[in-house]
């Protein structure tokens, strides 16, 4: 029996642990008690380091779920558990990016060799994430992700606020994945050899503008929409960290996710994936 640590054990994980892999055991690795996998390690990633030697046994896959630190450009939580990991240990890493390592492309298609330009430096800690895993001499995947959906974690509190929503006819384009799918994603990537190496854009394959998003939200739950502004008022508006999504556009091209897993995602519509979430 081998072991699958599951390194920031957290939402997505929870999703992950619920799909059983023959011969395979789950080990969730957070700083919080969890009771989600086979295994459940309270530690932290970017301090225990004594913990960390002695962490991963032979032949085990990592799912790197774990967010860097909150500032600077470099993820030093990264660092540390890479430096002080037996890597030798290690069969393969899977490493969850963001697509906002591409900064902003004016709402155009891009696949995995677009160049990266990162603008916050959230989105610049990832690009220094994905340069560690790369020359870490691991087997890896990097999975390049957009916005996370899933029960739980609809945007209801902005909802709740109406806070107002860019006119459709200038608002620019995001791209989602549910929850569900990325879990699935993630898991296939185990056994997957094909993915070996690679960096793959991940999402539900059908972009959308944000405003629709939320639109689709309001039609589900019968409430009335609220008020439409220009990104001039936005920018009063919202926060810095909301502003630097809708600043920012691109089209995921998913080709090759398609090509390596062909009907892995089951939520192309986001309007099917709204209504899961939204079932008790």
């Amino acid at each position: 029996m081998s072991m699958i640590y599951l390194v920031g054990n957290g939402y997505v994980s929870d999703y992950i642990s619920q799909i059983k892999i023959e011969n395979k055991k789950y080990v969730g690795v957070c700083r919080s008690e969890k009771k989600n996998c086979d295994i459940n390690i309270k530690l932290d990633i970017s301090a225990d380091n004594k913990k960390l030697k002695e962490l991963i046994t032979e032949n085990s896959i990592v799912v790197y779920l774990a967010p860097p630190q909150q500032n600077g450009c470099i993820d030093l939580v990264l660092k540390n558990f890479l430096l002080n990991v037996n890597k030798k240990n290690i069969q393969k890493i899977i490493y969850t990016s963001t697509s906002g390592v591409y900064g902003d492309k004016k709402d155009k298609v891009v696949n995995e060799s677009e160049s990266i330009e990162p603008i916050t430096d959230r989105a610049k800690r990832r690009v220094d994430a994905e340069s560690q895993i790369k020359s870490s001499g691991l087997n890896y995947t990097i999975l390049r992700v957009p916005g996370i959906y899933g029960k739980g974690r609809l945007p209801m509190k902005r909802i709740e606020e109406r806070l107002p929503l860019i006119k459709r006819d200038i608002c620019k384009h995001t791209n989602l994945i549910h929850v569900k799918d990325l879990a699935r994603l993630i898991v296939a990537c185990v056994h997957n050899k094909a993915s070996d190496m690679s960096i793959i854009n991940v999402s539900d394959g059908t972009a959308i503008k944000t405003t629709d998003y939320y639109l689709h939200i309001y039609d589900l739950i019968g409430q009335p929409y609220p008020e439409f502004i220009d990104y001039e008022d936005a920018s009063k508006l919202y926060d810095k960290k909301r502003q630097s999504f809708i600043n920012e556009s691109r089209i995921l091209d998913t080709r090759l996710m398609l090509e390596l897993f062909p009907n892995i995602v089951e939520f192309k519509d986001v309007r099917e994936g709204i209504k899961d979430c939204l079932k008790c």
